[in-house]
């Protein structure tokens, strides 16, 4: 389980000063602040947080290639698996639909513990938030390492 939780949980966070929007792409206010509170949320290992922005149905396909759900990932961060420097999220693509939008792009991040633990690991994700009631949650996310060097 460590194999999938470490780069999982240093994969998912957004620092919110850390994202990068690339040239003509607009984020959405509500979906920004989320991401905003998403960050900090996760630095702060603060799952009360974390459960304002994913919503109750959320789904991650992890790194590890294996399908989680919203209490696994947050059982995970309170084992204390949230650990890495330096991330970085850049935005390169949002659609937007009156009840859906898909934010692409790719995390940049030095992971301190498990797979690829001191290297800069690259890699590409695909968020899909929803409007519901109380404004925008996560609904999915997909996450797949590209490089580690």
């Amino acid at each position: 389980m460590y194999r999938i939780a470490a780069p999982l949980l240093t994969l998912i966070a957004a620092a919110p000063a850390l994202a990068q929007l690339a040239p003509g792409v607009r984020m959405p206010p509500g979906i920004g602040q989320a991401y905003g509170r998403l960050g900090k949320a996760m630095m702060a290992h603060d799952a009360a947080g974390v459960r304002t922005v994913w919503a109750e149905d959320f789904v991650v396909n992890s790194p590890g290639d294996t399908v989680l759900h919203r209490e696994e990932v947050i059982a995970l961060m309170a084992q204390d698996f949230l650990d890495y420097k330096d991330f970085r999220k850049h935005i390169t693509f949002v659609g937007e639909k009156p009840e859906v939008t898909v934010v692409m792009g790719y995390d940049t991040m030095v992971p301190l513990k498990g797979p690829g633990a001191g290297k800069q690991v690259t890699r590409p994700f695909t968020d899909i938030w929803a409007k519901r009631t109380g404004g925008w949650q996560l609904i999915a996310r997909q996450a797949t390492i590209a490089a580690a060097r």
